[in-house]
């Protein structure tokens, strides 16, 4: 008889983590400056974070997390070699993002 209980991957961990965060209010600042950043229309990592006035590197750790939490999404990419993702706030995304701001 097999009584193993199922355990939530990390990411479904971390994703209900994000989400009960997100739900209390409480959006980490570099969340809240990417989502502000994104009101002004797609760009790539690389342009939030000069935009944000964030390190590169934590920009793309919270598009990672705002993708994971559908609050954006990719939208295409780049005519450049290397080419890059263009990122842009879905519908839920402009909401929270506006939500923020006041």
């Amino acid at each position: 008889m097999n009584t193993a209980v199922m355990q939530p991957t990390g990411n479904e961990v971390k994703a209900e983590a994000f989400h009960d965060h997100r739900r209390s209010g409480r959006l980490c600042a570099s969340q809240n400056a990417v989502l502000e950043a994104l009101t002004a229309g797609p760009m790539t990592r690389n342009q939030i974070a000069g935009r944000a006035g964030i390190a590169l590197s934590s920009a793309c750790g919270r598009c990672r997390e705002l993708l994971d939490a559908d609050l954006i999404t990719v939208m295409g990419t780049t005519q450049d070699k290397p080419a890059r993702q263009l990122l842009q706030l879905t519908d839920k995304g402009r909401v929270v993002a506006h939500s923020e701001e006041a």
